[in-house]
């Protein structure tokens, strides 16, 4: 009797965390008050290279090759992942100009009601060969943390994305700029 118990219960937690299909909804969008530099927002086309990134972080957790919808498309019985851009740090000028990073926020929709939501923000220097990259494939370093980090978080509810502090670099640019003004992007 109480390996039937265990087993019903097994049962049940098992389907209560396995993942729905997630779909990520199309186009990804910069928040009204979003920060970004102008012609990094043109030259980089962040919103598109989220959606590359995180489509194939998706496509993986779902098993399949199209893990995007449309906006107004219905999802059926699939999660809907709504990402907005809030902040991109990156100016022209590869490594050279400082670190870059890029934050979002995100929601888990079902049944067209937000489940759950989280803020992210991804830092990079580019690597060990950041002096060699421009500005907009640094940027992509960042869109792939956010990618893994968003595929980890749809399939555990129990997954808290960790805070990224900013490295030392944007640190002390932040600590130069006068009291009271925004930070040099």
């Amino acid at each position: 009797m109480k390996s039937r118990i265990l087993i019903s219960l097994l049962a049940c937690s098992t389907s209560t965390f396995a993942a729905s299909k997630v779909l990520l909804e199309t186009p990804v969008t910069y928040q009204a008050n979003a920060s970004v530099v102008p012609h990094i927002k043109q030259e980089c086309q962040i919103e598109d290279m989220l959606t590359r990134r995180i489509g194939k972080v998706l496509d993986g957790v779902n098993k399949n090759s199209d893990s995007t919808l449309a906006v107004g498309t219905p999802a059926g019985d699939a999660s809907v992942l709504r990402l907005q851009i809030t902040h991109v740090m990156g100016v022209g000028g590869g490594a050279w100009s400082g670190p870059k990073s890029i934050s979002v926020t995100a929601d888990l929709i079902e049944n067209g009601k937000v489940v759950r939501n989280t803020k992210i923000n991804r830092w990079t220097t580019g690597g060990a060969f950041g002096g060699f990259k421009g500005t907009c494939s640094i940027l992509d370093r960042s869109a792939t943390a956010i990618a893994k980090d968003l595929g980890r978080w749809v399939k555990d509810p129990s997954f808290s994305i960790p805070e990224e502090a900013a490295p030392k670099e944007a640190e002390s640019k932040e600590a130069a700029s006068p009291a009271g003004s925004a930070p040099t992007m």
